[in-house]
């Protein structure tokens, strides 16, 4: 959040992106999210154009309250 409203007359977007448990190496793939579906997130917050939000906490695209 303090990036966020700091970065902001830069235009720069600054938010957070959950992926889940996400199967990977690290937790011996027990994850029940494939890292596709985490990524989803992910690059559609690195994507936003000039009119998307910021300052958001996100979870398969739906924000989540902090």
């Amino acid at each position: 959040m303090a990036f966020a409203k700091e970065l902001a007359a830069s235009g720069v977007k600054v938010n957070a992106a959950y992926p889940g448990y996400t199967a990977t190496d690290f937790d011996g793939h027990s994850g029940y999210r494939t890292f596709e579906q985490a990524a989803n997130s992910i690059v559609s917050l690195a994507t936003l154009d000039e009119n998307g939000p910021t300052g958001g906490f996100y979870f398969d695209g739906a924000e989540v309250p902090c």
